[in-house]
């Protein structure tokens, strides 16, 4: 078959499932888009139509794929060295098929039908594994990387029984890890992983409008992201400065290989956060040939290439643009945001020892308000230009017990926000910022023994921090005045650090412990020094239940943002949390497993705006706009306890996977005024259903039920607001009352079909079912002289393609 006559098949095809997928939505878009016009625009209407009817054209063709077969190649190397396991056995669960590792851990799959599929890899010294979720597609063998666990006793007898389930030696208990098809197919999520952990146990909902991302009642300021060991600040658009949270991910999730969420009692290695980490590995490209992957999803247009560099390594690179000035009012956006986001990994094999890999990742954000009016815009005349860039490169060199990682990494952000009062024309709040933080870091992974294994590493960060910060003085919302602030800061400095972590693994196993140290140092601040203890153990009451226990203690620098404001916030101190958790975890079966954790976190050194007096950091770091703060001191502390519930039910082959969870959250700080009160996020009670079903024929559809309990607030008082056409709160009831509870059912179907040499893969997905009316907050709508109501997502439905080739 010529080219053309191939392209013209595959367009065919395309519009074809374009077709398929039109009778598909028609039930809902017919329906609801005209029942619901009053909140969907034309233009909305018009690209509903537009992607569900164009396939009218031409007419269906049959799959290419009787005769073309799948490929499955991976390599299985040991967790704790990752040297190669050499004569691993690797069985396609379901099928008598069979192979094993050669010296360099490789193993490979030919002739399979593209299916869904798992494998069981198991070898002498190690604890058996299972690997779910490998989906195979007729546009290229899928790769993958298995890491198993070693025992720490020496036996010759193989065990047959495998895991679903993946989590390091030197990680006790709070922990989650999921891997691309798991973030890909969430209901919900829109192929976001910052969407898809919003799910997991014991995080909080902050807003749909954005990527927050709340463990266990803290900011979302607390949270350490990594990619490939290099420390990444921020991985959203319109990222809030001194926050990890922003409106949407600028991660493309088809780069994702796996992601480790960590949410309490994490080990040494992770520092300078309180609450969690996000842990995230990037598949390599095709080291044998180039492929590419056109997408069009409600993150954005774009295009995924990847392909060798020479024979010893390869390139996986994205573009991708935004296109949600077509959807502005079904997601209820008072403006339209523009973005560009570039994802980019490059890997290079010096020996077979030694390894170079390349991160680089930019976001580029553009929005403007004016022109708004109050009754669609509580943000005022805002423009926000934001540039986000980060870049590093990672050497690993393999020992005989172990690795050395070494990582020099970059990250600058180029950030204008202006506000504008939409009454008088005058600045309300205005930041131009220039910031810089190269960071160097080594890392020794050793394994003494069979049962001790250490990992110690140095590092230090250089900031060049420029920050620009206007705030008109005002009256807080607890009705405290506060000054302007006009700071023109500039901050060169440094921070060092040190860790060490032992592993032991005692009692054939039975027992793991964990102990650890930090040390941390960062010059700007009057109390430079700071150290942490680490201590997780976990010991298996039978082979299929295990005790779990943690405690640490966890301290973070103060953000460049707050010591940017004031200069005489050199003064604060690093915050200090301490966590206490334990929790029982039991596997039903080797691929559904039950965990309850109970946990306690001590809060301490606390930010506190010394003019709004009731004002905690660490109720910030959900807005648009920097997580800001007068002259400030460490004054604040208070606490966050509650439990996790969860049954989690991995996919194996075709049939039922999903996720049954509940979270109790309750927590109390004390600021310089108005007592004990409950933290920002604290919802209370929380509720997850996610159930997903896997067919024979390549379709899949999943659901998702999220409840929480209402966020608390502090209510505006109607009456002395209209006296003055402004905001005026009940000072006395800071946070006193809750929102309505917040309560969404998603509902997503996705189809993948395998053609001659490509596939592709569609989805729908249905956001907020029922429509249900979720508040965010209560504003003060000054054209109107009366109380607002800020929503969050309404009826929503979206749908994306992707073209693999």
């Amino acid at each position: 078959m010529t080219f053309k006559k191939m392209f013209v098949s595959l367009i065919c095809k395309l519009f074809a499932l374009l077709t398929f997928i039109k009778h598909l939505i028609n039930i809902f878009c017919l329906i609801k888009i005209y029942s619901c016009s009053y909140r969907c625009s034309s233009d909305f209407r018009f690209f509903i139509l537009l992607l569900f009817v164009s396939g009218e054209v031409f007419t269906q063709q049959d799959p290419l794929n009787n005769n073309d077969k799948g490929v499955l190649k991976g390599k299985i190397i040991d967790n704790e060295t990752e040297a190669p396991v050499e004569g691993a056995a690797v069985e396609i669960l379901g099928s008598t098929v069979k192979t094993e590792t050669d010296v360099n851990g490789n193993f490979s799959f030919t002739n399979l039908n593209f299916d869904t599929y798992q494998i069981k890899i198991t070898s002498a010294g190690y604890e058996p594994m299972v690997r779910s979720d490998l989906l195979l597609y007729a546009s290229k063998p899928l790769e993958i990387i298995v890491k198993i666990k070693p025992k720490g006793y020496k036996t010759s007898v193989i065990d047959v029984e495998g895991n679903f389930f993946i989590q390091s030696s030197d990680v006790n208990l709070s922990s989650i890890n999921l891997d691309y098809e798991e973030i890909r197919r969430a209901p919900g999520a829109t192929e976001d992983i910052s969407r898809m952990l919003q799910t997991a146990p014991g995080i909080a909902i902050g807003n749909d409008q954005r990527n927050d991302i709340i463990i266990r009642g803290g900011s979302p300021a607390e949270n350490l992201i990594i990619i490939d060991g290099i420390e990444i600040p921020n991985i959203n658009h319109f990222g809030t400065d001194g926050s990890s949270s922003g409106a949407i991910g600028f991660i493309n999730s088809k780069f994702i290989f796996e992601t480790n969420m960590l949410t309490g009692g994490f080990p040494s290695i992770y520092g300078d956060k309180l609450s969690g980490v996000i842990d995230i590995s990037f598949r390599e490209g095709s080291r044998k040939a180039f492929y590419g992957d056109i997408n069009l999803s409600i993150a954005g247009f774009g295009g995924i290439f990847e392909g060798p560099i020479s024979d010893k390594g390869s390139f996986l690179f994205s573009v991708r643009r935004s296109y949600l000035e077509l959807v502005r009012d079904a997601i209820r956006l008072t403006s339209v945001p523009n973005y560009w986001d570039f994802n980019l990994k490059a890997v290079y094999d010096i020996s077979p020892n030694d390894k170079l890999t390349l991160i680089g990742l930019s976001g580029i954000d553009k929005i403007d308000f004016s022109g708004e009016s109050a009754e669609n815009n509580p943000y005022g005349n805002s423009e926000d230009d934001q540039k986000t860039y980060a870049l590093g490169i990672n050497y690993k060199k393999l020992l005989r017990n172990g690795f050395i990682e070494t990582v020099l990494s970059d990250s600058y952000t180029d950030n204008y926000i202006k506000q504008v009062d939409g009454q008088t024309a005058d600045v309300i709040f205005q930041n131009t910022s220039y910031n810089n933080e190269v960071t160097l870091k080594s890392t020794l992974n050793y394994k003494l023994s069979n049962t001790l294994t250490l990992n110690t590493g140095i590092g230090s960060k250089l900031a060049d921090i420029n920050n620009q910060l206007f705030l008109r003085g005002d009256t807080s919302a607890a009705g405290f005045p506060y000054d302007t602030i006009n700071a023109d800061s500039k901050i060169n400095s440094y921070k060092l650090f040190g860790h060490a972590n032992l592993t032991y693994k005692l009692f054939n196993d039975k027992l793991i412990m964990n102990t650890g140290v930090r040390v941390d140092y960062f010059d700007y601040i009057r109390l430079k020094s700071y150290f942490s203890p680490r201590l997780g153990a976990s010991y298996k009451i039978t082979p299929v239940t295990s005790l779990n226990a943690a405690w640490g203690i966890f301290y973070q620098s103060p953000e460049y943002i707050w010591l940017s404001a004031s200069p005489e916030n050199y003064k604060l101190n690093d915050i200090r949390c301490e966590h206490f958790i334990t929790g029982i975890e039991h596997y039903f079966a080797a691929d559904v497993k039950a965990n309850f954790e109970v946990y306690y976190k001590k809060y301490k050194d606390y930010p506190v705006w010394k003019d709004i007096k009731t004002y905690i950091l660490i109720d910030g770091g959900t807005d648009f706009g920097p997580n800001i703060v007068g002259e400030a001191v460490s004054a604040g502390f208070g606490s966050v306890n509650g439990f996790d519930i969860s049954i989690q039910k991995k996919l194996s082959g075709t049939g039922l996977y999903g996720l049954i969870s509940y979270s109790y959250i309750n927590s109390g700080f004390t600021a310089l005024a108005g007592g004990e009160k409950p933290g920002a996020f604290d919802p209370g009670n929380q509720f997850t259903l996610i159930a997903g079903y896997q067919f024979k024929n390549g379709w899949l559809a999943g659901i998702k039920y999220k409840y929480s309990g209402g966020r608390p607030y502090t209510p505006i008082d109607p009456v002395a607001s209209k006296q003055v056409n402004r905001a005026v709160y009940a000072t006395d009831d800071f946070n006193s009352a809750r929102y309505p509870y917040y309560m969404r059912v998603d509902v997503r179907v996705d189809k993948k079909f395998d053609f001659k040499s490509s596939s592709l893969v569609a989805y729908i997905e249905l956001q907020n079912v029922f429509d249900r009316e979720n508040i965010y907050s209560y504003y003060w709508n000054e054209d109107d002289k009366r109380l607002s109501t800020i929503y969050q997502w309404a009826f929503f439905p979206v749908g994306g393609i992707s073209l693999q080739f």
